[in-house]
């Protein structure tokens, strides 16, 4: 290992950074184009690079504000800059690490990874406050959000708690578990509600239905930070000298 290898450390303010590089396609037979578009890779993939290792070399630097940089000063898009940065990392060029882990449950539930576990939330709580809305915009976004909680929030959430991590399922079989799930919360909560002295009232599938998304997600984020710690746990071992 080269000796400024540990001096390359690069402070993450939220966990990680994942992201797919855009890969320039052509059609066969155009051996021409597909050398071009390597040989662009390459410049844009050294260009990065040297820019990340002179910033970094001198302190650790925060990657958002690092990302940010790199993206005004050579005119590329972040996704491009993070997924050559992840590069670097795997080649043990630069170290990507987060400058405060946070230890306690409460902590991560507020910080900016669970942004997710928040976004989730206030859609959940803006369909419950806007049941009572009968006329202008807000009848519209009654409808909306009314149509989230029915057909995708408690679905969702129950999904998350199944697959805690993010690279199990893909996007759109995500949102079609969520859909598919969601009526069939919605059917049972009905029916466990018939069998209460509430009934099957607006206001009470409502509230139930958010109590249910709201629990779901809790669990879910509690199941996402016990991955954390394990990360974060085996991330330690392999930096601990042997």
């Amino acid at each position: 290992m080269e000796p400024y290898l540990a001096k390359r450390d690069i402070k993450l303010d939220i966990e990680t950074y994942s992201s797919t590089a855009r890969k320039n396609t052509a059609q066969p037979g155009h051996k021409t184009s597909r050398k071009r578009a390597s040989k662009n890779d390459s410049k844009t993939e050294m260009e990065i690079e040297a820019l990340v290792l002179k910033k970094s070399a001198a302190r650790s630097i925060v990657l958002s504000r690092l990302v940010k940089d790199l993206s005004g000063e050579l005119a590329y898009k972040p996704d491009k800059i993070i997924s050559e940065m992840i590069r670097l990392q795997a080649e043990k060029k630069i170290l990507i690490r987060e400058s405060v882990p946070y230890r306690k449950f409460k902590d991560y539930l507020f910080s900016p990874i669970s942004m997710w576990f928040w976004e989730v939330a206030l859609a959940t709580l803006s369909s419950l406050g806007l049941i009572f809305a009968s006329s202008g915009s807000a009848l519209f976004l009654r409808f909306v959000f009314g149509g989230l909680m029915v057909l995708f929030l408690p679905g969702y959430a129950l999904v998350g708690l199944i697959y805690s991590k993010k690279d199990e399922l893909d996007y759109l079989t995500r949102a079609t578990f969520s859909f598919a799930l969601s009526l069939a919360i919605t059917t049972l909560d009905g029916l466990a509600l018939n069998f209460t002295p509430f009934g099957i009232t607006l206001f009470a599938v409502a509230l139930s239905l958010s109590a249910v998304t709201i629990g779901l997600l809790l669990l879910t984020s509690f199941r996402r930070y016990a991955y954390y710690r394990l990360a974060r746990i085996i991330t330690a071992e392999k930096q601990s000298p042997d």
